[in-house]
């Protein structure tokens, strides 16, 4: 999956390709479930971000280690789209 840099936000990164789990409909599910449950009460923290994407991608915490802030952000968010069908 390619994850590229939301302009909007000016997020400033080089786009990058990740490997990303199968996300069936369970997975689906449990991921809009965490970020409903995340988000009742304002931003989701930054440990939520790095939960999804350690739970949805092939990637170590060490891996994910060596990522900025905003990549990690930017990889969950490719990742909610992927699952829920937004291209």
């Amino acid at each position: 999956m390619k994850v590229n840099p939301n302009k909007k936000l000016n997020q400033d990164f080089k786009s990058f390709e990740i490997e990303i789990k199968d996300i069936d409909w369970k997975t689906r599910c449990e991921l809009n479930d965490m970020m409903l449950k995340e988000t009742k009460n304002g931003a989701p923290s930054f440990s939520f971000w790095g939960k999804v994407v350690l739970d949805c991608t092939t990637l170590t915490e060490s891996e994910l280690n060596k990522y900025s802030t905003t990549e990690i952000i930017a990889i969950a968010n490719a990742i909610f789209e992927e699952a829920n069908g937004k291209k």
